[in-house]
This record gives C-alpha cells, sequence and structure tokens, in this order.
C-alpha cells in the first residue's frame, strides 16, 4: 500500500491531519483548475473550499486502485460547474425579471452558446475597468439609473459619474474591437 492509500484510509477513519497531507500535494492544482473554469480568482476560491468540502464528505466513494487524483479533478470541476450553472441561474433570473417575454427554456443550443459568448465577452471588457468606472458603468448602463441615481448609490459628483460612464465606455469599446480583430471578425 502505498502513502496515498494510506492517508486516504486514515482520513476515512477521521483523521483530519491525514486529509490535509492526501491534499497537500494538489492544493495549488485544485485552485488552478477552480480558476480556469471560472476565469476568477474569487470564484475560484469558493469553488476551491467547496471541492475540497465534497472531496472530504464523498471521500468513500472514492475506490481505491483508481486515480486519486483524476477522481479529485472530477471533483473540482463538478464543483466548478455547479457553481456555474448556479451563477447562470442566478444571471437567468434577473435577465427574465427585466425582461419577462424572454424565456431561457426554448433558447435553441446554439443561441445559449451566442449568449455564453457574449457574455464572456463582456466579462473580459469589464475586467479592463477600474473599480469605479465598472460600478459606474453596471449601474448606469446596465441597471438603467439615473445619473442622479448613481451619484446618490456611489456618493460622487454628477460630472464624475459622467467622466467615467465615458471611460468605461470607451475601454469597452475598445476591449471589443481588440477582440473582434483577435478573432478575425
Amino acid at each position: 500500500m502505498n502513502k496515498e492509500e494510506n492517508l486516504i484510509r486514515a482520513a476515512l477513519g477521521g483523521d483530519v491531519k491525514a486529509f490535509e497531507q492526501l491534499l497537500l500535494p494538489y492544493k495549488q492544482r485544485i485552485l488552478t483548475l477552480a480558476f480556469r473554469m471560472t476565469g476568477n480568482m474569487e470564484d475560484s476560491r469558493e469553488v476551491s473550499q467547496e471541492a475540497v468540502l465534497k472531496i472530504y464528505r464523498y471521500l468513500h466513494s472514492y475506490k481505491p486502485g483508481l486515480s486519486f487524483k483524476n477522481w479529485m479533478y472530477k471533483t473540482v470541476v463538478n464543483a466548478a460547474n455547479d457553481f456555474l450553472r448556479k451563477r447562470g441561474r442566478q444571471m437567468d433570473i434577473i435577465e427574465e425579471h427585466k425582461d419577462p417575454g424572454r424565456t431561457v427554456g426554448r433558447d435553441t443550443p446554439e443561441k445559449r452558446y451566442l449568449h455564453l459568448e457574449i457574455r464572456e465577452k463582456i466579462r473580459q471588457c469589464l475586467s479592463r475597468l477600474s473599480p469605479r468606472e465598472k460600478a459606474v458603468y453596471l449601474l448606469r448602463d446596465a441597471e438603467g439609473m439615473s445619473i442622479k441615481e448613481t451619484c446618490r448609490v456611489l456618493g460622487v459628483s454628477s460630472s464624475s459619474v459622467r467622466t467615467h460612464l465615458s471611460r468605461a465606455r470607451r475601454k469597452i469599446r475598445s476591449r471589443f474591437e481588440e477582440i473582434y480583430m483577435e478573432n478575425g471578425r
């Protein structure tokens, strides 16, 4: 029996230190995979935590003799997919609330793919904005707030809102142009 199998056996017996030792060589890999799945460090930390909890909770379902690493990666991928699906449902609920006529269930696979592709491009664009620019842009253009409402929410002047909104729109336009130039469109 190898060291990994001994650690699994001990962890199954309730030894928390053995479980920590078991995951220690994979800690960075779990986070990296979660990051690649979510594209966001904060989300990847949440996914990693959830994955580790699932690995601990379902360690009894691991079949000895098979690759523990592969079983663990599958758990991380499933945790990330669950997270993204939940996040997607939350986004769909928000979008349906804004447009009650939209029916997600009737979308074709092509429409869903296009929707996800556009969402990813928007995420890339938003990642280029400063926190203030992002807040102003999301409140004004995504949420449809007036300049006065945006000023009240952020506690800034109307000239500040206009300046940050202008910068945000310019950066987003520039990033979209870069994306479409990269893709040969």
